[in-house]
């Protein structure tokens, strides 16, 4: 196994829960095949980048490439696919994070158990910071009526180490969101 950087994109239906009680079976179940299936698209008509790979989580597509083999600007890419799915009128919050990675080497072939017991095992990652900071910002967006700040909304929101790891420079002096451990601005609504 070896420890790479990362670039990590997530792509979140933000008004699931709320379609989900507020529609009727049949037109949830369209709004969501309607949400992935655009995702889906532009992966296919934009690729990201040689090797990337998704997964799709139910409310969300998470997305992971290696830092330099994105063949497309990830921030750009991401705003794009916000666009298409704005113009569905589905709702959702995108996150771009970066972080170390732990992958198989070239040569190594890691075997992982696909059941435990009766209970089938899917595996999506080795241990991933992008991952783990792609959720915690999606989380952050959620508003909870109990707590003493409200949820960030929809949006677009950056990891400040991805913004260091593509060598750009914030405008201004955005408010800094801080979700386990992470820092995050938002660049969009």
């Amino acid at each position: 196994m070896i420890d790479e950087n990362a670039f990590g994109l997530l792509i979140s239906y933000f008004t699931a829960e709320d379609e989900e009680y507020a529609l009727e079976r049949s037109d949830f179940v369209k709004r969501f095949t309607a949400f992935r299936t655009a995702v889906v698209e532009c992966l296919e008509a934009i690729p990201l980048g040689r090797a990337a790979r998704a997964v799709h989580l139910g409310h969300a597509v998470y997305v992971e490439l290696s830092e330099g083999d994105q063949v497309e600007d990830p921030l750009g890419w991401l705003r794009m696919v916000r666009a298409r799915l704005a113009g569905r009128e589905l709702s959702t919050v995108g996150v771009l994070t970066h972080g170390s990675r732990w992958v198989p080497e070239e040569t190594e072939s890691v075997a992982l158990p696909a059941w435990a017991g009766d209970v089938p095992l899917l595996h999506v990652s080795f241990p991933s910071e992008p991952l783990r900071r792609a959720l915690y910002a999606d989380t952050a967006t959620r508003l909870d009526e109990d707590a003493e700040v409200p949820g960030w909304g929809p949006g677009l929101y950056v990891d400040t180490e991805a913004v260091e790891a593509l060598g750009r420079k914030l405008r201004n002096a955005p408010t800094p969101l801080r979700a386990g451990g992470a820092t995050f601005f938002r660049a969009g609504s």
